[in-house]
């Protein structure tokens, strides 16, 4: 009564799946969807002072040789390098703001809507799906009425019926079974042939978007003939084998055995002071033998099948919303990064800035950086040490003078 047999079926889970749904729903749209309106928003321009708060920022000073150009050049030659890379760049005058990996920034959005869709397909299943097993044996039909559904089910049970007009096993060279076969046909309630398929398993059949599934198999009984008349034995599974038990009297049993449908039928006796049964004989399907004055007839076994099936009307929701989620999965691996550069010149000293954040991938972006400024790095080592030179030589001379003077 509290469904604790039937857990994915009883109203309780029902009800908090709905309020898992909503809670979703109500987050996607106050926290996650509005943030696509942000994407549009372009990054500000900074100047070196601004710059120089970022997290990571390179600030470069060196002065050009003359005859080369001044201002704006390296300002040009980072632009270059960062549309390559394949940043997005917005550029005023001497300064510029570079944007790359902004389709990263769906993943929250892409995985949220899979979500969603996968809740949306599992209450769907729940609502209108059904599944159940059922054994069949050989011309029976198919019956739908001991389905499973939850309480609260909206959906409908087929019209139409399944009858097994053949099934068979096929067996690998040791005796172990290699696959299962089933032929169905579909009827409907007059009876009348609407489609006619083979299952085995992993290979379903579908009709109505109902799934029937190979998923077992085994021999319910005997068909024999004692003098003429007809009898029907159950059977039960021993090791590889199906047995059968006739009692003759107090003391003694005959026992059947039988692997499948096209295996010899063994016959065996046992009585109380034996230790063990012995082997009488083995007869052919359509074949007979004398035993004690009566003839038996083995006319073959009674197959039956088991049969699995489902209908499961939110499947295909449930495939696009895991699609969704592994798209949202990679995106989240993209980096988001941002980089701002400014150049200001005075004469033939140039003051470069340049800085950037990543919220993954941090070192990889900082290698980049310090890759694209290279050139100007060395140009700053070389006026530097040109600097010193020229500061040692002078109080060298300041020096000189001095002595001289004195």
């Amino acid at each position: 009564n509290l469904g604790l047999a039937d857990t994915y079926h009883s109203p309780w889970f029902l009800f908090l799946i709905a309020m898992l749904s909503l809670s979703m729903l109500a987050a996607s749209f106050e926290r996650v969807f509005p943030r696509l309106l942000t994407l549009k928003n372009k990054m500000p321009l900074l100047d070196r002072a601004g710059i120089e708060k970022l997290p990571f920022h390179k600030s470069l000073e060196y002065e050009l040789e003359s005859g080369t150009e001044s201002g704006g050049a390296a300002i040009n030659d980072i632009e270059a390098k960062l549309k390559k890379k394949g940043f997005s760049i917005i550029r005023e005058g001497n300064k510029l703001t570079g944007e790359q990996g902004l389709i990263g920034r769906l993943a929250p959005s892409v995985t949220h809507v899979g979500l969603l869709s996968l809740l949306v397909g599992v209450t769907i299943t729940s609502w209108t799906g059904f599944n159940g097993f059922q054994p069949v044996k050989l011309g029976e039909c198919l019956s739908f009425e001991d389905s499973q559904h939850s309480k609260l089910w909206m959906g409908s049970l087929p019209k139409w019926q399944a009858r097994v007009i053949e099934t068979r096993r096929e067996n690998h060279p040791t005796g172990e079974p290699k696959q299962w076969y089933t032929t169905l046909a579909i009827e409907d309630k007059f009876g009348k042939v609407l489609k006619t398929g083979e299952l085995s398993v992993n290979n379903p059949l579908t009709y109505d978007n109902v799934d029937i599934y190979q998923s077992s198999w085994g021999i319910d009984s005997i068909a024999l003939k004692f003098n003429g008349q007809k009898q029907t034995i159950p059977v039960n599974p021993m090791g590889k084998r199906f047995a059968a038990f006739l009692p003759l009297d107090q003391d003694s049993v005959m026992i059947f055995s039988v692997l499948d449908q096209k295996s010899d039928l063994r016959i065996f006796a046992k009585r109380s002071n034996w230790e063990a049964p012995k082997i009488l004989t083995e007869i052919k399907p359509g074949q007979s033998t004398t035993l004690g004055g009566v003839t038996l007839t083995y006319e073959g076994i009674v197959p039956r099948t088991g049969l699995q099936y489902k209908r499961d009307p939110g499947i295909f929701v449930v495939y696009t919303a895991f699609g969704f989620i592994m798209i949202g999965v990679m995106l989240a691996f993209i980096p988001h990064r941002h980089i701002w550069v400014c150049e200001e010149a005075d004469d033939k000293r140039i003051q470069l800035a340049i800085g950037g954040r990543s919220p993954k991938a941090k070192v990889d972006f900082e290698r980049m950086v310090e890759k694209i400024i290279e050139p100007y790095q060395n140009l700053e080592t070389k006026w530097k040490s040109q600097s010193d030179t020229d500061r040692v030589f002078d109080e060298q001379k300041r020096e000189e003078i001095c002595q001289t003077s004195k």
